[in-house]
């Protein structure tokens, strides 16, 4: 059973929720925080015991109707509800909108000035430069010809993959953009060749500098700031695999210090820019030279949020306290022994060491038993489909992964070495 040492009269309204919003629906509800989970399909999160779904139009492509059904919605509530998005065309909708929201609800959101900044990787990266924020170097595609021959290898990435409005063609852009979510170009041949290609889509591409590794190398470090730009809580860890290997979100991570000076580069951005809400800073440790460089800011929650109760910093929970006036304490996930603490989509993780990553990066391959072992290595385990025993959720999250092993089988049927 969840925990309920107390009700709270101010609910949470959570967006997007996939395992990202499921976590911080679960982790409020064990607080006694009534959650609502509002999404625009039956992602998995809202299948979860501790949230009732409501359906809601979707930011990408109707953004009016969208913030018209919250607003009222929120009206009809008693007191503000706190408004959690967990993606980024969702926190851009209520972040565009946070004035009119704040009569009726408490955003979880940084003001649409900063917000916009972040979620464009061309200015953030411009601006990074000139303020010295550890960003890669990054060029227009349009100016990619003029890139010295010293500087490739580099990556081709879109600016940004999901946006609020009211295209309704914002998908089909969104699913060509996932489509070049990350291309290393390793010479001037080989970016000829992908501006030609892609010529379509230049105005959506940046290119930067590439920083060697792959998602293994990179770190997270999470925050919570108040209103005033007060950093309530602090989190930091590390990708141990993601999917793909190259740049996939996170399937498996752990609890991990970064050094002090990406500490110092996070807060200094959070305060000079006037950042407040949830957001991760995610840094690429160079496999070469140890070094860390900013890659992109989150101006939101983020995958693997579920670790940070288990690490002492519970983020959702403590953005919840602050923003309904109740009094925070300062905590960091610093205390917590390094390394001692994994998250995991379990099934997803086991399925990538047993048989993905044989086909396409043997360095993470595992046996069975290698991969128990290694998991039961961890003091503290959270799976994501199996935690708060939450059991329609795990049952949802069986049913998706026998589907998702059914279509992969398929496909490798219909198309032999395509998959």
């Amino acid at each position: 059973m969840v925990n309920t040492p107390q009700i709270y009269f101010h609910k949470a309204i959570v967006f997007n929720c996939g395992y990202n919003g499921l976590s911080i629906m679960q982790e409020l509800a064990f607080h006694g925080v009534t959650c609502i989970a509002m999404d625009c399909r039956r992602s998995v999160g809202t299948f979860s015991r501790y949230a009732r779904f409501v359906k809601c139009p979707d930011p990408s492509t109707n953004e009016t109707g969208f913030i018209r059904f919250l607003y009222q919605f929120c009206q009809s509530e008693k007191a503000k509800p706190v408004l959690f998005p967990t993606n980024d065309n969702w926190a851009m909708a209520i972040s565009k909108k946070k004035g009119l929201l704040k009569e009726v609800a408490i955003p979880c959101v940084g003001n649409w000035e900063v917000v916009s900044l972040f979620l464009d990787k061309k200015k953030f990266g411009d601006i990074g430069e000139v303020e010295n924020w550890l960003t890669p170097r990054t060029w227009s595609a349009q100016k990619g010809i003029e890139i010295p021959e010293e500087y490739f290898p580099i990556v081709a990435k879109p600016i940004s993959r999901r946006f609020s409005s009211d295209d309704t063609g914002n998908h089909a852009l969104s699913k060509t953009l996932d489509r070049l979510r990350l291309r290393v170009l390793r010479s001037r041949n080989d970016l000829e060749e992908y501006l030609g290609k892609e010529e379509e889509f230049l105005g959506n591409i940046l290119l930067q500098e590439f920083i060697m590794g792959n998602s293994g190398n990179m770190h997270t470090v999470g925050v919570y700031a108040s209103e005033d730009q007060e950093i309530l809580g602090v989190f930091s860890g590390k990708k141990l695999r993601g999917y793909p290997a190259q740049e996939g979100d996170c399937i498996a991570g752990t609890n991990c210090r970064v050094p002090e000076y990406v500490l110092e580069n996070t807060f200094r951005i959070v305060q000079t820019r006037g950042y407040s809400g949830i957001a991760e800073f995610e840094y690429m440790q160079d496999a070469e030279t140890g070094k860390f460089k900013l890659i992109e800011i989150n101006p939101r929650s983020w995958s693997w949020i579920g670790i940070t109760p288990a690490c002492g910093v519970s983020l959702p929970w403590i953005a919840f306290k602050d923003l309904s006036g109740k009094a925070v304490n300062k905590h960091t996930s610093f205390d917590v022994e390094e390394g001692s603490v994994l998250y995991a989509k379990i099934l997803q993780d086991w399925w990538n060491c047993l048989f993905e990553y044989k086909r396409d990066y043997p360095a993470w391959a595992k046996s069975k038993k290698e991969w128990e072992e290694e998991i039961s290595s961890y003091k503290i385990r959270i799976y994501a489909e199996f935690n708060a025993r939450d059991w329609p959720v795990s049952a949802r999250a069986i049913a998706d992964f026998i589907l998702m092993i059914f279509r992969r089988f398929l496909k490798r049927i219909i198309r032999p070495g395509k998959g």
